[in-house]
């Protein structure tokens, strides 16, 4: 199982660990634990292709919460954009909408994370943010990554007729690596 399956799987146990009555400690752990495992899926994705896999950890390592953050801000503000013009469906659309759900669960998911971190005012409950990680939601960003992976407009430039989203050559890059070339 990948570190990032663990992670999530560990972050669900977190949150059910006492069901009949909310235990903070457990259920702030929980929400940090889902976002660090969309974390590193994130970065598992971006590395699984370099060319030396020995070296796929120490390329990991150069991922920074704040510029995945700031990318998929900016991400989202780009397709927002985008579908503004009301693209034709088909297969740049869909990869598009698989992008901006990625990126705007990055998001939230890190605004989850740093209020469970360090706002101790906030009350939780059971549902406590993981929502957007659980597998059985068809919106999640492990289903986003996974269409964007899958996706035969990802290596090939988008048609004349379908421009594709913003920087749509780039899009598979992005959104695994969270960085804008």
């Amino acid at each position: 199982m990948a570190y990032a399956e663990e992670l999530l799987e560990l972050a669900q146990e977190l949150a059910n660990l006492h069901p009949d009555s909310p235990h903070q400690p457990s259920l702030r752990r929980a929400v940090s634990t889902a976002y660090y495992a969309l974390f590193h899926l994130l970065i598992s994705e971006a590395t699984a292709n370099w060319q030396r896999p020995e070296l796929r950890a120490a390329l990991g390592r150069v991922f920074d919460h704040g510029p995945m953050k700031q990318a998929a801000d900016k991400k989202v503000t780009e397709l927002n954009n985008y579908f503004k013009t009301k693209p034709p469906e088909g297969p740049g659309k869909t990869v598009a909408l698989h992008l901006r759900n990625v990126a705007e669960t990055f998001g939230q998911a890190q605004y989850h994370r740093n209020e469970a971190d360090y706002n101790i005012a906030r009350e939780w409950n059971s549902n406590c943010g993981l929502t957007a990680q659980r597998p059985g939601d068809r919106s999640n960003a492990r289903t986003g990554a996974a269409g964007i992976r899958k996706s035969s407009v990802c290596p090939t430039p988008p048609s004349e007729r379908d421009p594709g989203p913003p920087h749509s050559t780039h899009t598979r890059q992005w959104a695994l690596s969270g960085q804008m070339t």
